[in-house]
């Protein structure tokens, strides 16, 4: 079978490029302790809804001194708390401010309350928002000679720590970079080595580009192990929702990742240059999709552009089904848009190699 015989070829030769197999063993460990244990980031231009039950000049006054500066951003103003619960789970906003009817009154005797709602799978912003709105709080009650006491409730109680929101962000980098570094120098060594117009000479392009996809993606889903073993190993990290429908997620992305990876090297001369701009590809993602700093902390134009970015949507679906338990009905919009990502990038390599061998295939 052609195919086999691609994928046979692919782990015999990576098998005896030392230096190509330690990288992809040792790299993902490194990832995992080197951000399981120091991964830090600042959190800005947070989401959050208001229900205002109090609607009076005090309460206004509240929500301005909220909306001054760059921390949060008010999207939403709601007449129900049940509204902005559904906007957290659905993650449309990461918060939600409530105040009450009495707080008037309340702030007058010194004793009024707010509640705040946050999603604790998202740690790092939940932990900045509360923190965040009782410092503001403090300073608008000692200036309005009251106390306000912030009170704080988890629309996912997930007992989530830093490291849990890292790590589902882990399994993509890993998937992205592993996938993109084997395909884009796969073609691009074939040319150098002059050894691709033999392979052309008895194989069609899309057994060419299947036999390299499969076997890269055996190689892509030992380090993914390799990632879950580590993780929950040494910092306790749990699947809490379905393992197939993330496997799905995860296969999808991969997918793409080496579509695109194959593209790069077909217009690559060498595996140098095929390593060299899959890194490019793969660092502008990782750093604009929200793995480093939550794309709360970005400026608006940077997070136009990790819209565009496939693995903004691995991401949020690996958190998703990891730290949340979502089923398909909440990651089925980051689905779709990698389903849309997988197929274009295959057709598109399929396309290209196509143009760049010329008459060689069939």
């Amino acid at each position: 079978m052609a195919i086999k015989t691609v994928l046979v070829k692919e782990l015999k030769i990576l098998v005896r490029d030392r230096r190509l197999f330690a990288i992809i063993i040792f790299q993902p460990i490194l990832l995992t302790l080197v951000f399981g244990y120091a991964f830090s980031g600042e959190i800005k231009n947070v989401r959050i809804a208001v229900v205002d039950d109090s609607n009076s000049e005090i309460s206004n006054a509240l929500i301005s001194a909220l909306n001054y500066g760059e921390s949060f951003d008010i999207e939403h103003f709601l007449a129900t708390k049940s509204e902005g619960l559904e906007l957290i789970k659905r993650g449309y906003v990461d918060a939600m401010l409530v105040i009450p009817k009495s707080f008037e009154g309340d702030l007058a005797k010194g004793r009024a309350k707010i509640e705040v709602y946050t999603d604790e799978s998202k740690s790092s912003v939940s932990v900045a928002v509360i923190n965040e709105i009782r410092t503001i709080a403090h300073s608008f009650s000692t200036k309005n000679f009251g106390g306000i006491e912030v009170e704080q409730n988890f629309v996912f109680s997930t007992k989530t720590r830093l490291i849990d929101f890292v790590a589902p962000a882990l399994i993509g980098v890993v998937t992205l970079m592993i996938g993109l570094i084997l395909s884009a120098s796969s073609l691009a060594r074939e040319k150098e080595e002059q050894t691709l117009e033999l392979s052309l000479k008895a194989l069609k392009s899309r057994d060419i580009v299947l036999g390299k996809f499969f076997a890269i993606t055996a190689i892509v889903t030992f380090d993914t192990l390799i990632v879950m073993f580590l993780t929950h190993t040494l910092f306790g990290i749990e699947i809490r929702g379905s393992v197939l429908l993330l496997v799905m997620a995860q296969f999808l992305f991969l997918a793409g990742s080496i579509g695109i990876g194959l593209t790069i090297s077909a217009f690559s001369a060498t595996q140098l240059q095929g390593i060299q701009g899959a890194m490019l590809v793969g660092l502008i993602s990782i750093f604009l999709s929200g793995f480093f700093y939550p794309l709360e902390s970005m400026p608006e134009g940077a997070r136009i552009v990790a819209f565009f970015i496939p693995l903004t949507y691995a991401n949020t679906a690996f958190r998703e089904i990891m730290i949340k338990g979502s089923g398909i009905e909440i990651v089925y919009p980051q689905l779709g848009v990698l389903t849309l990502y997988t197929i274009l990038s295959l057709l598109i390599s399929t396309k290209v190699l196509r143009k760049v061998v010329g008459g060689g295939i069939r």
